[in-house]
């Protein structure tokens, strides 16, 4: 997705706000799902289960200023047994492939809607979103990120 950073979104030094990584990694993992057609899958009026966020970081690398273009860009890093990790870079419009303005991980839980306790995550939406990721994603036995580890954990 992309933006322009709108003065509303920046500190007293011209730098995007912290904060607002958070929210724009938000809309980043929603613009992901709406594109590759799987928003309905995390509809809450029509799907069995519901998704919370369990936890959301931010590594900072360098700040992206005010009424620069800046492209957030959202993936699928790990499907777990009741969870899903979505990888999220923001970088300048014009910067280099590796060159973050800032990294996040977002971490959703599975849930029964009428107890909030974690569910497995429902086996289409899991394959649906692995056909979606292609090969980076990953759900399988040591536990670290992309090396397949956590099937049986969140």
């Amino acid at each position: 997705m992309r933006l322009r950073v709108p003065f509303s979104d920046v500190d007293m030094h011209g730098n995007m706000h912290n904060g607002r990584y958070v929210a724009y990694a938000e809309d980043a993992v929603n613009e992901f799902l709406r594109e590759a057609g799987l928003s309905g899958l995390f509809d809450p009026a029509s799907s069995a289960a519901a998704y919370h966020v369990k936890k959301v970081e931010v590594v900072y690398e360098r700040p992206l200023r005010f009424g620069e273009p800046a492209e957030i860009a959202a993936r699928v890093e790990r499907i777990g047994r009741t969870s899903l990790t979505f990888a999220v870079v923001a970088r300048n419009e014009g910067a280099p492939e590796g060159a973050a303005a800032a990294r996040a991980q977002v971490v959703w839980v599975c849930v029964d809607p009428a107890t909030g306790r974690p569910v497995p995550v429902p086996e289409p939406t899991a394959a649906a979103l692995r056909e979606a990721a292609g090969p980076q994603a990953s759900g399988g036995s040591d536990g670290s990120p992309g090396s397949g580890g956590a099937e049986g954990r969140a």
